[in-house]
């Protein structure tokens, strides 16, 4: 699955929309993050492992 993109578009819509976060640095730097977190959670990385258990070769996110 890839990154869902409008998804992330429309919660920072809404977090920029949101009167009580017009002033509160922390509060918007709160879910800000957690929208980047859904958003990086939202794809899928691919790639090859190998047998011996080593790390991801030719990997990306989807």
């Amino acid at each position: 699955m890839g990154l869902d993109k409008p998804t992330l578009i429309q919660t920072l819509i809404t977090i920029f929309n949101n009167p009580t976060t017009s002033s509160n640095v922390e509060t918007v730097a709160q879910q800000l993050a957690d929208a980047i977190e859904v958003y990086v959670k939202s794809g899928t990385v691919v790639g090859l492992c190998p047998s011996n258990g080593g790390a991801l070769l030719n990997g990306k996110v989807e």
